[in-house]
């Protein structure tokens, strides 16, 4: 199983035209910024539904509920103790002290970042495959690590022949994707 998530803020025209093609991945929905935050929510849920996506709502469990998503997902800045919920809950890490709170706060997946040099938020230079596969090895009875940072069509192949079990990208997305690269990402996906 392979598992592929993206981050969104909004479903704007060339998202839906990347998801319509895709199949079995997963949503995030992302909105920091809270620009039509509600209305963007629903419409994002409902087209998850339309296409047997699995929804996550960052950081907002009221919302989760309220738009009935599959999960709740949980930033690295979030420092919050366990959250009791009847959401799946996933979450983000830059280091190991974070990885180790992402599991006392009951995420069952976690996302480690970054992987690659990224220019996402502000330049970051990527821990590479190394550090990504010693915690993929290292928890394998309790949680499922994924890569994600600096992840686009020249790379994520690489997260597969490391052993890894999904990324997530927030830019891969955002650009129009060719039938090659949707070709590929549509043999590997998975999402259960």
């Amino acid at each position: 199983m392979f598992k592929i998530f993206f981050y969104i803020n909004e479903l704007n025209n060339i998202h839906k035209e990347n998801l319509n093609q895709l199949r079995n991945v997963n949503i995030i929905y992302r909105n920091y910024r809270k620009n039509d935050y509600f209305k963007n929510a629903l419409i994002i849920a409902n087209f998850c539904k339309k296409k047997k996506f699995k929804l996550y709502v960052s950081n907002d469990i009221k919302l989760a509920r309220k738009i009935n998503s599959h999960g709740l997902y949980i930033p690295s800045f979030n420092q919050l103790t366990q959250y009791k919920s009847i959401f799946e809950v996933i979450g983000s890490a830059h280091n190991e002290i974070q990885v180790r709170n992402k599991i006392q706060q009951g995420c069952k997946e976690i996302f480690i970042s970054p992987i690659f040099n990224t220019k996402s938020g502000y330049n970051k230079v990527g821990k590479g495959l190394n550090f990504y596969r010693t915690h993929v090895f290292k928890y394998p009875k309790k949680v499922k690590v994924y890569a994600l940072g600096g992840i686009d069509h020249n790379n994520f192949k690489k997260i597969i022949l490391s052993g890894g079990c999904g990324f997530a990208s927030i830019n891969m997305i955002e650009k129009e994707m060719n039938s090659n690269l949707i070709s590929q990402l549509n043999l590997i996906a998975t999402n259960s």
